[in-house]
């Protein structure tokens, strides 16, 4: 039953010690406001650190969370958006943050080490199975969202029927029959975890030779795999904004390698237990956050430009959360 795609992060700095911080804004509605279903969660004396990894879906995420809680009448501060997926866990565990959302791919194949086919058939049992292991960890998942940030591969419209390539199975042929015209744009991150390149090559029986492969920043990607000038293949996800506004089109897993990636918002236990009306917050919010929906705040900053906080803020006051 799942649908493969994929949750993006590029794995670009090492030390946890170096957090950017991004200004928390956007005023959404705080404690006071009296109006939206969160003003009548009383989180008053409560304080917490959100954190997220460093690409836009990921900032929109944790700008809703600081956002939401600010309204129950906590104080979130600023958001703390980390480099790299192993780096924001590394904080969690370490108690520096107290909660990010996380998707239960990522849970699977990296913080655990699962393989990536080893993983429990469909979302729900995915879910299931990494909330369970995670609590050994002090870790708690709260309710999963709809959203599915799964890996994918795009190339543009049109390109695909002239090489012939709508599925990862045709462009493993590809790569065997002519590797220049596979030329595949991907960012860091994805090229070294085993649920993405590595695991690609061996699901699928290809091996595209290292000059090949164009690393490059993840939100580069698009563009470059639209005009074809440094690749005509690129690394994308499912929620990814700028894949309609490039017009590629997204290449079929018909071997569903990639797991699923549905987000989740992970919070310390400790926290949790302290703050149990966390769950309250957030799993309302998580109901809502479809592919779809998620797909279309990123747009609205990626390619619309739009600060991540404010497009935070409008979700929340469009599905009532805030006044």
């Amino acid at each position: 039953m799942h649908h493969p795609r994929r949750a993006a992060r590029l794995l670009a700095g090492m030390a946890v010690a170096a957090l950017t911080v991004t200004a928390c804004g956007g005023g959404g509605g705080g404690a006071g406001g009296g109006e939206g279903s969160l003003a009548a969660i009383d989180l008053s004396g409560a304080s917490f650190t959100v954190g997220s990894k460093e690409f836009t879906e990921q900032i929109v995420l944790g700008q809703i969370a600081v956002q939401a809680l600010e309204a129950t009448g906590a104080d979130a501060g600023n958001l703390v958006t980390i480099t790299g997926s192993t780096n924001v866990r590394t904080a969690l565990t370490a108690g520096e943050i107290d909660m990010y959302w996380e998707y239960t791919g990522t849970g699977w194949t990296t913080h655990f080490q699962h393989e990536p086919q080893s993983a429990p058939d469909g979302d729900a049992a995915l879910y299931q199975a990494v909330a369970e292991e995670d609590r050994n960890n002090g870790i708690a998942w709260l309710a999963p969202a709809p959203l599915d940030n799964t890996y994918a591969v795009a190339t543009a419209e049109g390109r695909d029927q002239e090489l012939g390539v709508r599925t990862l199975s045709e462009y493993a042929a590809l790569v065997n029959r002519d590797p220049a015209q596979a030329r595949m744009c991907a960012a860091a991150e994805f090229l070294t975890r085993d649920d993405g390149w590595p695991g690609l090559e061996q699901a699928y029986g290809f091996d595209l030779p290292a000059d090949g492969i164009a690393e490059l920043e993840l939100s580069l990607i698009p563009q470059q795999t639209a005009t074809g000038e440094n690749c005509n293949f690129g690394e994308v996800t499912a929620t990814d904004g700028a894949v309609a506004a490039n017009n590629l089109v997204l290449l079929e897993d018909d071997k569903q390698f990639f797991v699923p990636y549905n987000a989740a918002m992970t919070v310390r236990q400790e926290v949790l237990d302290a703050n149990p009306r966390l769950a309250e917050v957030f799993d309302p919010i998580a109901a809502k956050l479809t592919t779809e929906l998620v797909r279309g705040l990123n747009e609205r900053v990626d390619v619309g430009g739009e600060l991540p906080e404010d497009v935070a803020e409008q979700f929340l006051q469009e599905n009532g959360f805030i006044g």
